[in-house]
């Protein structure tokens, strides 16, 4: 998977802004510097991370392997296609429509499903874990959606069925809950039973195209 053009020239700019800070430093006295450290208003990490956030992403809150925490949304063009939908060596090129300047070409290996039918010049959604600003080299893409318009949400609840294509849960308000499953990504033991797991879904909401999940996690 390549990414071109915004991302790199978005690396030198913080490179450049991170020598320019350092340059400044060596101005300040030491009583500000000292300042600076301890002050409540000193720039968290975390501030600077919601800042920057893909638009189309969420943070989960509560994940259990070394990687990034963000799972979203990329609403795409289908720029070309080398080959045939169908063939794991076929090459997909998808332009972010949210920013044009950038191209993703991936092959449908790299997908972890098509739910859409893909042909040049056509809106797709796009799935995806990662974070688009920082680590765009290492997006996954999850899955291929029909174009339309999604809500990225978080819910939890008791599964009330499991089967190979789909999963229904009910949550803690009594409301029934269907996803689509194919191919979804599943923490290990998070559902090991026809029914019954507490369980943790942050998905896409498709209203009538239905309900993907970017990611399901144990509550047990």
């Amino acid at each position: 998977m390549r990414l071109m053009n915004k991302v790199r020239a978005y690396r030198q700019a913080m490179l450049c802004g991170l020598l320019l800070a350092v340059l400044l430093s060596g101005c300040r006295g030491a009583g500000s510097a000292n300042a600076e450290e301890t002050s409540p208003e000193a720039g968290m990490p975390e501030t600077e991370i919601s800042s920057e956030q893909y638009e189309e992403s969420i943070a989960v809150s509560n994940v259990n392997e070394a990687a990034s925490p963000y799972y979203g949304i990329m609403y795409a063009s289908v720029m070309d296609i080398n080959g045939s939908q169908g063939d794991s060596s076929t090459v997909y090129s998808f332009r972010d429509k949210s920013d044009p300047e950038n191209v993703w070409s991936v092959t449908e290996l790299e997908i972890g499903a098509i739910e859409a039918e893909i042909s040049e010049g056509a809106d797709v959604a796009l799935l995806f874990h990662g974070d688009v600003i920082r680590d765009s080299e290492n997006i996954e893409f999850i899955a291929v959606l029909p174009d339309g318009s999604y809500t990225l949400k978080r819910t939890e609840g008791i599964t009330l069925s499991n089967t190979m294509s789909t999963f229904t849960l009910i949550t803690g308000s009594g409301e029934d809950i269907t996803f689509i499953k194919d191919n979804c990504r599943i923490e290990d033991g998070a559902m090991s039973t026809d029914s019954g797991d507490s369980v943790v879904v942050y998905y896409a909401d498709g209203g009538e195209l239905g309900n993907y999940p970017l990611r399901i996690y144990s509550l047990s």
